[in-house]
């Protein structure tokens, strides 16, 4: 097992260094920014190669990419739960006004956040007596969101700039993540109740890259520009 994440670890350092130096070279830029959708699909790609999902966490996955769609689909045609925004071509078709692959992000997201969550608080009760299920369940649910909404802060800037989408006077509105955490901590819960599987060790190191991906590219605009 440890080869075969080795395998994929490097794939996906090799894809997402390309993508970054695609995204930030003039010239190539356009044709990058064009194939992002097959970025997200590589992601989910990632994550289960050679590791294959149990039913339970293909069935959540499913209800958490139809209603996240649907979510996304409310918030941006009636401004009432992200605030005032509008996607760009970036993400590819669009029903709805929203880009039909925006659900598999969600996905992808919170499948990761569930399984950084879970390696924390392993790492943190190692060797103390923790006897409250409950407090298990809390802390994944919240510390999962609580990295949502981090991915969130460093994705917003990027996403701008990348024309996934823009903001209305461009400026990224509080609510935005209060909506994320509030979504977020549905969703861990459900994960937690239902969909949970075995713990995926690849989720960590997707979640840390992407993490790179999008603070290197603020970074690089906030100098450049």
């Amino acid at each position: 097992m440890g080869t075969k994440v080795s395998e994929a670890t490097k794939i996906l350092l090799w894809v997402y260094g390309v993508g970054l130096t695609g995204m930030l070279v003039p010239f190539a830029h356009d044709l990058f920014v064009l194939i992002t959708p097959l970025n997200l699909l590589f992601a989910a790609a990632f994550l289960f190669w050679r590791n294959k999902p149990e039913t339970k966490v293909i069935v959540t996955g499913l209800v958490i990419f139809i209603t996240a769609f649907f979510i996304e689909a409310a918030g941006v045609n009636t401004d009432r739960i992200f605030g005032s925004y509008s996607y760009g071509k970036t993400l590819g078709p669009s029903v709805w006004n929203t880009p039909l692959i925006i659900g598999l992000n969600w996905f992808v997201l919170i499948y990761c956040t569930n399984a950084i969550a879970r390696q924390l608080w392993s790492r943190l009760s190692t060797g103390k007596e923790v006897r409250s299920g409950l407090a298990e369940c809390a802390f994944i649910i919240i510390t999962g969101s609580l990295l949502m909404v981090l991915y969130d802060l460093l994705l917003e800037p990027a996403a701008m700039r990348l024309d996934m989408w823009s903001w209305d006077g461009g400026s990224i509105p509080f609510r935005n993540f209060i909506a994320w955490f509030g979504i977020s901590l549905v969703y861990h819960l459900i994960f937690r109740l239902w969909g949970e599987g075995k713990l995926n060790n690849r989720a960590l190191m997707l979640f840390i890259v992407q993490l790179l991906f999008f603070a290197v590219i603020d970074l690089f605009y906030w100098i450049f520009y």
